[in-house]
């Protein structure tokens, strides 16, 4: 069972130690280190942590107070040079508290406790009806627009294009850009739905007006299908057609 961690200290060479560390333990999985609290939980919040190790003493947010912001946090190994946290720590709750300089071997038994709890938790896990099996597919993401967050549902979306670092997505009434690649959408985009047809555009199937020879009509603009995707994107149409 790979456990997916991440390293939070804002001094490097304790940063260095804790991630040597990780890498000599096969069952964990080192995600992102971090030298600040605030980096840190936004990158929670996209990504599925299991274990943090954190550091307590640290500007502007401690490992104290980034513990106490979270409303479901994941297992927590504490590490300090400071003793007098002990007792909070357990008040928090934390899997482990472990004291600088750490040697390896107390590194591995704190993780080897850490890896027999999540196990034991994915045993002990009651079994789960047909229907709850099924998750609910999302049919909208958020993104970054400007200063704002924007929901974009994927019903609304007519293509998408690739800028360099950013793509625009089309809908009917607006063209919105933001910070991502085209494959990070694609991974995101239900495959009935949407498909890639060339390596700067993906489009929504039920929004194209019509096809002609390698080019794709939506929304007046002519979108070029790329040779390597011809065969995948022609081979759906067919499902679609009625000779």
């Amino acid at each position: 069972m790979k456990i997916n961690c991440i390293a939070i200290d804002d001094e490097p060479l304790a940063l260095n130690k804790i991630r040597e560390y990780i890498k000599r333990i096969p069952y964990l999985e080192l995600l992102e280190s971090f030298d600040n609290a605030i980096s840190a939980l936004e990158f929670i919040k996209e990504h599925r942590v299991d274990l943090i190790f954190l550091d307590i003493q640290m500007e502007e947010l401690t490992g104290i107070q980034m513990v106490e912001a979270m409303n479901d946090a994941p297992k927590i190994i504490l590490t300090t040079a400071y003793s007098q946290y002990a007792i909070k720590s357990y008040e928090l709750d934390v899997s482990d508290y472990l004291l600088k300089p750490i040697s390896f071997p107390r590194f591995l038994k704190s993780c080897e406790k850490i890896s027999d709890q999540l196990k034991s938790h994915v045993h002990q896990k009651p079994a789960l009806s047909k229907e709850d099996q099924q998750p609910i597919a999302p049919s909208f993401f958020y993104i970054k627009n400007g200063h704002k967050t924007q929901k974009i549902d994927f019903k609304d979306i007519y293509f998408i294009e690739a800028m360099k670092d950013y793509v625009r997505i089309w809908t009917h009434n607006e063209k919105v850009m933001t910070l991502l690649s085209l494959k990070k959408l694609e991974s995101l985009l239900p495959s009935h739905q949407f498909i890639r047809i060339h390596k700067s555009y993906i489009i929504s199937m039920d929004k194209i007006d019509s096809i002609e020879r390698n080019r794709v009509l939506i929304l007046q603009e002519r979108l070029a299908i790329g040779k390597s995707y011809q065969k995948s994107f022609f081979d759906k149409i067919e499902q679609n057609k009625i000779n």
